[in-house]
């Protein structure tokens, strides 16, 4: 996104108005005095510290569009005139980069999860993720989500200004005086496992593995690590089309760098590379092309390789020992070479030999003719019968 600036007039408490210059840049926010150049405001993309209010007023003589940023925590209030096309165009600019008072309540078609509902404003459907802001500092499980959630947007800010088709698109950070959310686009097409489950579906195999790879590569080019990569994160825009896939569910993800700072033990059981759980906890982005190899062996299979144990306990020490279920792979290796070639170099417990995901794209299994799950009587019914079924991610 390119630099923008416009001229204001800054509204002091006194009434009095000074000329500023107003400059985003990639999601930030400078302003400046008119003419000595001093810095008036800095907010770096991707602050949730100052929330921005967009408004309009209307005098006799003309109507002025406000911009108010706003600090709650030390209650300092700044206020902006500007014209309405430099209030539009910094509207866009900062969406997804800043937080934004919401300016209208939208309706709420359903709940999907605790803290995710599905909402549509005035043009579009959207899905939105919610934290509420502690009341007090015992308040242990508020302030974790409030945490998590800071944390997925600061990601997900950071993957708006290197926007890739799949990834999932953050359209707006937006706030009230109890809670602060996370506006996403709609995948109405739902998740992979619901994928799998559908008795009549056929997958496009190395489709689907092609557009999640390429989604990690842009990740990992990024120096982001998602740490969650599982059945239910990959969703869909239409699930006829492979090519609709997006990464979701950013809450566990990092840059490589903070990795031994957050929550170094997380993931989901079934689905996390081994070294994630080893007593030194030093991994790197191979965590993710792990995580994908379940999905391939997920979906050559319609099994998991660790079982289906209730116990979480006998999935994680299968998970830990790297050992998965070669019986289901049996006729894999037989029938399909490729993708059993492909899937055993993915789940490699040593990290060192597991293939990034640039050179899991240039696997023969992956440029050849598609391979699809067709509709037999072994399909997977629901996710409480055979194969497949849904897990939880933890904290390790």
């Amino acid at each position: 996104m390119k630099q923008y600036s416009c001229s204001a007039l800054y509204i002091g408490v006194d009434g009095e108005s000074q000329q500023v210059t107003i400059i985003s840049n990639s999601g930030s926010l400078l302003i400046k005095t008119v003419p000595n150049d001093q810095q008036m405001v800095y907010l770096p993309a991707g602050s949730m510290d100052t929330i921005l209010y967009f408004g309009k007023e209307i005098t006799e003589n003309q109507e002025m569009y406000t911009l108010d940023l706003e600090n709650p925590e030390t209650q300092i209030k700044v206020s902006f005139l500007l014209s309405q096309k430099d209030s539009q165009e910094l509207q866009n600019q900062l969406r997804g980069k800043q937080v934004f008072y919401r300016s209208s309540n939208p309706r709420i078609l359903a709940q999907i999860a605790p803290g995710i509902q599905l909402i549509q404003t005035q043009d579009k459907v959207m899905i939105e993720k919610i934290a509420t802001f502690p009341k007090t500092m015992q308040d242990a499980a508020s302030i974790s989500r409030l945490g998590q959630l800071k944390q997925e947007a600061d990601i997900l800010s950071l993957l708006k200004e290197h926007e890739h088709q799949n990834i999932i698109k953050l359209e707006e950070i937006v706030t009230d005086n109890e809670y602060v959310s996370i506006i996403l686009e709609n995948c109405q097409g739902g998740d992979l496992l619901k994928l799998l489950n559908k008795k009549t579906n056929k997958i496009d195999i190395p489709l689907v593995m092609v557009n999640l790879l390429q989604g990690l590569k842009h990740l990992h080019d990024l120096n982001i690590v998602h740490r969650d990569i599982k059945l239910q994160n990959i969703l869909f825009l239409d699930t006829q089309d492979g090519n609709t896939l997006k990464i979701a569910d950013f809450g566990l993800s990092c840059l490589k760098q903070q990795i031994p700072y957050y929550n170094p033990r997380c993931g989901t059981p079934g689905y996390t590379a081994p070294e994630v759980f080893a007593q030194q906890c030093i991994y790197d982005e191979k965590v993710d092309i792990y995580s994908a190899g379940i999905i391939l062996y997920n979906m050559l299979t319609l099994k998991n390789p660790f079982g289906n144990s209730k116990n979480m306990q006998d999935i994680i020490k299968r998970n830990i020992s790297g050992l998965y279920d070669e019986n289901h792979l049996a006729s894999v290796k037989i029938n399909n070479p490729l993708g059993y070639d492909l899937l055993i170099r993915m789940l490699q417990k040593d990290a060192r030999n597991r293939p990034s995901a640039r050179e899991c794209l240039a696997h023969p299994f992956l440029n050849q003719e598609n391979i699809v799950i067709e509709d037999d009587e072994n399909s997977i019914k629901n996710q409480a019968q055979k194969g497949i079924q849904t897990t939880k991610r933890v904290k390790i």
